[in-house]
């Protein structure tokens, strides 16, 4: 019979590759995985014990989990250890740690490709080369703009809000993106653009 121990490793090496997918060390995803499974506080010296890692590792990575809001620190009195528990919340702590990694990472390269549209474009009128290039790199901060806009949307909605629209059924999806579309095609071209209610220009 299979003990909870094993189903602990199983889920924890599955953590870790996931963490691995989001681009971060799988040992911080194994240690996550272990206070999601565990719930109550743990010391960083159970967690060592645990996971069999160094301390050194253990900190480096809670710190990073602290970091990116997946679980909080917490102190009892009396007792001076530190004590590490996990969000059980888990559209909670998914949100704050995709705002984490948006402003992180994803921000900054919108800014750059923006920095070298710009640099381009300078440069054009006296290399057709560059020329041409601009005109191809052009819609592309548009497109990683527009993208990164629908990802904060999703993590900008109501979660009540969220959780019944992934709990739609297949029918109700295909009634409700067929009301979008009509919605849509026959609505104004200022509601289309989003400018739809902006006040009159002076």
């Amino acid at each position: 019979m299979v003990t909870r121990r094993e189903i602990e490793d199983r889920v924890m090496q599955e953590w870790g590759e996931l963490a691995t997918a989001w681009g971060v060390s799988p040992v911080l995803g194994r240690i996550h995985g272990l206070l999601l499974l565990n719930g109550d506080p743990m010391t960083a010296d159970d967690i060592c014990d645990r996971l069999q890692i160094s301390r050194a590792s253990a900190s480096v990575q809670l710190n990073a989990i602290l970091d990116w809001g997946l679980a909080r620190r917490l102190f009892v009195p009396g007792d001076r250890r530190q004590y590490y528990q996990a969000d059980q919340d888990h559209w909670s702590w998914f949100r704050r740690a995709a705002v984490v990694r948006k402003s992180r990472e994803f921000d900054p390269i919108l800014e750059r490709i923006g920095q070298a549209l710009a640099a381009a474009r300078e440069a054009a009128p006296t290399d057709p080369e560059l020329a041409a290039l601009t005109e191809r790199l052009a819609g592309l901060p548009g497109f990683v703009s527009e993208f990164f806009r629908g990802v904060s949307l999703v993590l900008d909605v109501d979660e009540a809000l969220l959780r019944a629209l992934l709990q739609v059924s297949p029918e109700e999806e295909a009634a409700l993106r067929a009301l979008l579309r009509s919605s849509i095609s026959g609505a104004p071209e200022a509601v289309r653009r989003g400018t739809a209610g902006a006040p009159p220009s002076p």
